[in-house]
């Protein structure tokens, strides 16, 4: 099936007639197959799914007659980690099959006099979840939250998406949409739509703190990278092997990654799949340096968390944390595709690492500030 996509992809044009025909029909036979070849999985993934439609509905209860509800995927840890961060009213929600449960969860919007209801990004059945709202009560506030960028919409998922919501959108059933990069706040208001920034935040009961590190060799991570493109883990992995005495901590690790360390006598420590955020932030308090090194970007929720658990993270650039500080020269990456360049920046890095989280630290008092004014700004829009 995916030679066949890939084909479809080669030949013909992305908005053309055909192309649009025949991805259909490729959506709706891949769909097809893997029900029939993991239908016991299909099943008891399509009864978690409901059981998270009927917890969805207990957390509206508690939040009614409330101004504002926001629904976010706990699966995406990404998007999952910025909600969180930004609101109080959080409702878990994954995708939603049926028109029984996106009825259920539209009914228990209106039911609760949820005054405005905020789609964190869009997973599948959402849309329809926003258009049976408004189908019942027009009065009803629908804000989304696009945590993506213009390039993710070569993703035929987030493309499908994003053309879903625009759609909606111009229906007037959403009110208007949240950006959390400026660069795609400022194209889209230049544009006509009607939309506010919000800059992602993270908050952690270490914060402050600087982690104590004993290693005898140094000791680097680069986390949530796996295999996507635009990650860059490979040159995260160059640059890690021009360090002197270093260890790398990957996590998750692929098999194309595992290969590359072995080729470069890279000593790494690594975990092959995806670990809870809480797991996770332990790890890196044992690292001297965390690095980011993404090719494109909107905000990236890592940096943050790391800096937050004590320990500095170079970072792309390619969104709004840190710019035009001393503190951005220090972590902030002008060439992420560059090995040696991002050497020095690690070898830098570690040698201000105690000035560096100070800098943080004085920096965060007055993003929670902004970052609180931009929430409720957006959410009285």
């Amino acid at each position: 099936m995916q030679k066949v996509k890939n084909y479809i992809k080669r030949f013909f044009k992305k908005d053309s007639f055909i192309y649009r025909g025949m991805s259909k029909i490729y959506h709706v036979l891949s769909t097809q197959k893997y029900k029939i070849t993991h239908r016991k999985e299909v099943k008891n993934q399509n009864k978690k799914y409901d059981q998270r439609v009927n917890d969805a509905v207990e957390f509206i209860k508690k939040y009614q007659g409330q101004q504002y509800i926001v629904f976010y995927n706990p699966t995406w840890l990404g998007v999952a980690a910025s909600t969180l961060g930004l609101f109080k009213n959080n409702v878990p929600l994954e995708q939603v099959l049926g028109k029984r449960n996106i009825n259920k969860i539209a009914q228990s919007v209106v039911e609760n006099n949820i005054k405005c209801a905020i789609f964190s990004q869009i997973v599948d059945g959402w849309t329809d979840i926003i258009a049976r709202i408004k189908e019942l009560n027009p009065e009803i506030d629908i804000k989304v939250i696009w945590h993506g960028n213009c390039y993710e919409f070569f993703s035929d998922y987030t493309w499908n998406l994003n053309k879903e919501v625009m759609d909606l959108y111009n229906k007037e059933k959403i009110n208007c949409f949240a950006f959390v990069r400026s660069t795609m706040y400022e194209f889209y208001k230049k544009v006509g739509f009607k939309c506010c920034y919000l800059q992602n935040n993270v908050h952690k009961d270490n914060a402050g703190k600087i982690a104590i590190n004993n290693n005898k060799k140094v000791k680097i991570g680069i986390y949530n990278a796996d295999s996507r493109e635009l990650k860059n883990i490979y040159t995260a992995l160059s640059a890690m092997k021009l360090v002197p005495n270093v260890v790398a901590d990957v996590v998750p690790i692929n098999e194309g990654a595992k290969k590359f360390t072995e080729i470069l006598e890279l000593e790494t420590t690594s975990i092959d799949d995806y670990i809870e955020n809480e797991k996770l932030m332990e790890r890196i308090q044992k690292n001297d340096i965390n690095i980011y090194p993404t090719f494109t970007e909107n905000a990236p929720m890592f940096p943050l968390e790391s800096f937050e658990m004590g320990v500095p993270c170079l970072l792309g650039n390619n969104n709004d944390y840190f710019v035009g500080t001393q503190l951005g020269q220090y972590v902030i990456l002008e060439k992420e595709d560059d090995a040696e360049y991002i050497k020095n920046k690690i070898l830098t890095a570690i040698d201000h690492r105690e000035e560096i989280i100070n800098l943080y630290n004085e920096w965060k008092k007055d993003f929670d500030i902004k970052c609180e004014k931009l929430v409720n700004d957006f959410i009285n829009f």
